[in-house]
């Protein structure tokens, strides 16, 4: 068995510039001593079989869903394709993989990687990302007159493997004033702590440390608020919390000619909920941002990449709610801390960390009010490639690791 490639060298555009233009697959069976040649890190690929075909995606919305073996692509018709693969780490995480002879997501297309594995995409040729790749997790309002919200949609590999790194929760409330807010989800940076709740009555949350990054993973969780206790009144019960928002997925994308990106991949946290209505809960904690890697021969980017911690959500009073919040941001902008919705004291979140050295701030609650959340810490964006270049407009944040 062997595997022919034809690279087509070409003067203009973006993968001309590195040297490569789309690689087309003559013969898809594969040679030992041809897959050999490509050597990326955390995985054989020689062990992948013969690839699938090259995937184009065109305009449009598509979900890629890692909870069934190497994970379905899909789109508002049905199943597009799916994949039996799978990589185990160091770490025995198992990895979704989707291994294909050339993979281009066009301009207008919009790629949602979800589901409990990170995702791993093999090109055997080159990988185009001209319009959106999103790993990202997003908060959403599921009651409105309560004010709760939680996470609505997990980025792929989110939240997984966390223990000892997810923001904690803040402390419930006394008789007389609110709760303490949760910590920001911790991974490159520190999660931001939780504010105090009203009258010193309850302490904030920490922020979930950081961690070294050995393996393909996602981003951790923030941290609930505390209980609202008896100061409560209804909607809200002596139960009720502010959610923390959940981190950012993970996806890496490796190819073994070229990887050239002018659209954008996210894989930004998701942020904290604020106070439900009439709590005086504190907010939830920020999720840290997720986890980018690309891996080639060539990359260049002119697009965005963002792994982004969310904003803490805002503190509410007795009589009010606090706002959520913001999710991880896709222009490299700190996302912000949820303020209050309505009332007379909340407090607002810290804002989600961008890069290892600013972590989410949180302000402290005063009287029968809670504490903003922490906002959460910023992600990795990792890239193994000799001939990497960004231009001058691209917007990567944090700033990428090279490896």
């Amino acid at each position: 068995m062997r595997l022919v490639w034809l690279l087509v060298l070409a003067a203009s555009g973006c993968r001309g510039i590195l040297g490569f233009e789309d690689a087309v697959l003559v013969d898809a069976t594969i040679d030992v001593a041809s897959c050999a040649r490509w050597q990326p890190q955390g995985f054989d690929p020689c062990a992948l079989g013969t690839p699938q075909p090259a995937l184009d995606l065109g305009p449009g919305t598509y979900v890629y869903d890692t909870t069934t073996a190497g994970g379905q692509l899909s789109n508002g018709a049905g199943v597009i394709q799916s994949s039996a693969l799978t990589v185990t780490q160091a770490d025995q995480s198992v990895v979704a993989v989707l291994s294909v002879a050339a993979f281009t997501v066009e301009a207008g297309a919009t790629l949602e990687v979800v589901g409990p594995k990170p995702l791993l995409i093999a090109s055997w040729s080159t990988i185009a990302v001209d319009g959106a790749i999103d790993a990202g997790s997003q908060l959403g309002v599921t009651d409105v007159p309560g004010h709760i919200a939680q996470t609505i949609r997990l980025g792929a590999g989110a939240d997984q493997g966390c223990t000892g790194l997810a923001g904690m929760a803040g402390g419930n409330a006394a008789a007389a004033g609110g709760a303490g807010g949760g910590g920001g989800g911790g991974f490159q940076g520190t999660g931001g702590l939780g504010g105090t709740g009203g009258n010193a009555s309850a302490a904030g949350g920490t922020g979930g440390p950081s961690a070294a990054l050995p393996v393909i993973r996602g981003g951790c969780p923030g941290g609930t608020s505390g209980t609202a206790g008896a100061i409560a009144a209804a909607p809200a019960t002596a139960a009720s919390r502010a959610q923390g928002g959940a981190g950012g997925g993970a996806i890496r994308l490796a190819a073994l000619a070229a990887i050239t990106v002018t659209g954008s991949i996210g894989a930004n946290g998701a942020g904290g909920a604020g106070a439900p209505t009439r709590s005086a809960c504190g907010g939830g904690g920020g999720g840290a941002g997720g986890y980018i890697g690309l891996d080639a021969p060539a990359a260049m980017i002119s697009g965005t990449l963002t792994a982004n911690g969310g904003g803490g959500g805002g503190g509410g009073p007795a009589t009010g709610a606090g706002n959520d919040g913001s999710d991880g941001s896709a222009d490299g902008s700190p996302a912000s801390g949820g303020g209050l919705a309505s009332g007379g004291c909340g407090r607002p979140g810290g804002q989600g960390s961008i890069q290892l050295t600013l972590t989410g701030a949180s302000a402290t609650g005063s009287d029968a009010c809670g504490g903003g959340g922490g906002g959460g810490a910023a992600g990795f964006i990792l890239v193994a490639s000799p001939a990497y270049t960004a231009t001058a407009d691209a917007r990567i944040s944090p700033p990428a690791t090279q490896q």
